[in-house]
């Protein structure tokens, strides 16, 4: 019995052991410390900074994506989001963000690709599927459009944008009453943006169609 209870606690501490030598915790960036008022070139200074320092840390590149991509700068946000996400394959938003980037590139094939991956490795990312909505719905596929915009709001129902490219595509289909239903969802969610404003707009002019036939 005792020769059992040390061979036990071999086993317990070369376990320990091990687990206290594995790879060490990638260290963070204080991105949060970026004033938001900040502008845009300024922000872009500092976390290329960071990135310097930081190097391991797939955030700031992300982050460094998404700022490059606002300034329509799609090779630089392209080069930042593939860095991310070969720093970190979990980061599935990157994955998101890398596709529409590809989409709006006239790289669609490969778009649908990372969107369809995106998905396989969360289910739950509606944001994914709306996406993949989007891809569809400019190749004029609205059936296959509609069919993602639904399971974006499966997953969320809350998606403004799912509902009101949802209504986009009932609105190329001819469904105007489907279409208002879904803008009408946007307007009324309490939100404030520019998906609101789109879909305010979106439902003044639809009602003005349906007026004149």
């Amino acid at each position: 019995m005792a020769k059992m209870s040390f061979l036990i606690l071999v086993v317990v501490l070369v376990a320990t052991f091990l687990v206290g030598c594995g790879a060490p915790a990638v260290k963070r960036a204080p991105i949060e410390t970026i004033p938001e008022d900040a502008d845009v070139e300024e922000k872009i200074e500092m976390l290329e900074e960071m990135g310097n320092a930081y190097p391991e840390d797939a955030l700031v590149h992300f982050e460094l994506g998404n700022l490059y991509s606002d300034q329509l700068l799609a090779v630089d946000a392209m080069e930042s989001y593939e860095r991310a996400l070969g720093m970190d394959p979990d980061l599935n938003k990157v994955r998101v963000n890398l596709a529409m980037l590809l989409a709006e590139s006239d790289e669609v094939d490969s778009a649908k690709v990372l969107l369809e991956e995106a998905i396989r490795f969360d289910p739950a990312d509606a944001k994914a599927y709306n996406n993949l909505g989007m891809v569809y719905y400019t190749e004029l596929d609205i059936n296959t459009a509609v069919d993602y915009f639904q399971k974006a709001l499966e997953v969320d129902p809350g998606s403004m944008e799912a509902h009101y490219n949802l209504g986009l595509a009932f609105a190329e289909r001819g469904l105007i009453l489907e279409a208002i239903r879904e803008w009408t969802m946007v307007v009324e969610s309490g939100e404030e943006g520019e998906t609101v404003q789109r879909a305010r707009l979106s439902v003044e002019r639809a009602e003005k169609q349906l007026r004149q036939e």
